[in-house]
């Protein structure tokens, strides 16, 4: 099938595939499927639909630099495209170079082919402005064009609240907070998310006074120390105030429903360039509403209604959007659902093409698949909890998630630290 596909590009485009056609030539059946064994530094990546090859693609980590990869050989058969089959092509092979550590990808997109350009730049690509031929010899040029990779981003859980599902108390007073938020960035956190109003079923509401005296207190001197800190809030005027205090990040899990300010806010905010805003997935216009009409979402209908929240920020606002699927938060504590979205966030993400964060860290559903109660009270195994959040978590990076929220950080990070080597 390999063999076929290949024989396919080249009988269409000969220059674009350069020396590779007298080998495809006289290589055996059994010769290509040799080739086709997956090794430690390539991946062969196929496209099919029904059984039948509709495109392929060909990654290479650089022998010498083991952070770089050259991806090559894409083709897309031409009854399959304008299919979108090269983009998703393109986003496997990144989510596989990204969990191979790699964090640049070049390729060389042909000047004739403006096309196959545009869809590299649209997957984010860019143009060094390097113009190479295609190979020795050949009159056709080349764009030379790379992808940076993020590092996946670890997000450090602190409340400061006396009803937060985990962690309700604990951290209330802002000098625990504060120790408790260097700690985590110890422990591995990249940035560290701030909440001074817990969002769970049994929570209880508060102004915006009382989420500011929380708050404001703890961000101001875990700011001071270098750290990158989110406010995790729902309304706007705790968001504003607490970027005017250090905040970078603005974590709201409604998206700007529960809050009709907010969009002019973090648009306003948003002109510095500075500011990441994260926008997460519910239905309702509070949490009373979020939680009485519970019920499991599908991936695609959550990616489309997170396109509907990102489509009310200008464009210019929406490249500094992340979005978040919003484990847990009227999907119900029932698994399978919640399990669908971490499955599927890389496919969120490539959808809204934009990066995607997952918090599915000690939520109701793991709780249920574990079987250790859902009512108020200490865990009957904390542990056995953190584990089963890092599972989690470690599915949705596989996904293509590229930020995890979470309360156990230095748990999470010894797990990626050895996942993102495998």
């Amino acid at each position: 099938m390999w063999r076929d596909l290949r024989l396919r590009a080249l009988a269409e485009a000969p220059d674009a595939f350069g020396q590779l056609l007298a080998s495809t030539q006289t290589r055996t059946d059994a010769e290509w499927e040799a080739s086709m064994v997956p090794t430690a530094n390539r991946a062969q990546l196929l496209a099919e639909d029904a059984g039948t090859a509709i495109g392929m693609a060909v990654l290479m980590i650089s022998a010498g630099d083991p952070s770089r990869a050259h991806l090559y050989a894409m083709w897309v058969t031409p009854e399959a495209r304008r299919r979108q089959v090269g983009r998703r092509l393109v986003h496997a092979a990144t989510d596989w170079a990204r969990m191979n550590g790699v964090r640049e990808i070049e390729l060389c997109a042909t000047t004739t082919n403006s096309a196959a350009y545009q869809m590299y730049l649209a997957t984010g690509f860019v143009d060094t402005g390097r113009r190479e031929p295609l190979r020795e010899g050949a009159t056709i040029e080349t764009h030379v064009m790379v992808a940076r990779l993020p590092r996946v981003l670890v997000m450090g859980v602190v409340n400061t609240t006396p009803d937060s599902f985990s962690d309700g108390g604990r951290y209330l007073d802002p000098a625990a907070a504060v120790a408790h938020g260097k700690q985590l960035l110890r422990d591995g956190a990249d940035l560290l998310d701030i909440g001074g109003e817990a969002t769970n079923p049994r929570a209880t509401p508060i102004s915006a006074d009382e989420e500011l005296a929380r708050v404001l207190p703890v961000i101001e001197q875990l700011a001071a120390t270098g750290a990158r800190i989110s406010i995790d809030t729902t309304k706007a005027r705790v968001a504003e105030a607490a970027v005017g205090a250090g905040a970078t990040v603005i974590n709201d899990i409604s998206g700007g429903l529960f809050d009709p300010d907010m969009v002019r806010t973090v648009t306003s905010l948003a002109s510095t360039g500075t500011l990441t805003y994260i926008a997460g997935h519910l239905r309702g216009r509070s949490l009373e509403e979020v939680f009485t009409a519970e019920a499991p979402v599908g991936w695609r209908r959550v990616a489309a209604e997170l396109a509907d929240r990102l489509g009310a920020f200008p464009p210019s606002v929406r490249e500094q959007i992340w979005v978040d699927p919003g484990i847990g938060f009227g999907k119900g504590s029932e698994p399978e659902g919640n399990l669908e979205l971490l499955r599927h966030a890389g496919d969120i993400g490539t959808e809204l093409g934009r990066p995607v964060v997952v918090g599915p860290s000690r939520k109701r559903f793991l709780r249920a698949l574990l079987r250790l109660g859902l009512g108020p009270g200490p865990d009957a195994d904390p542990l056995m909890l953190d584990v089963a959040s890092v599972a989690a978590c470690l599915g949705a990076v596989r996904s293509g998630a590229l930020v995890l929220r979470a309360h156990n950080v230095a748990l999470l990070r010894a797990a990626l630290a050895v996942y993102t080597k495998l």
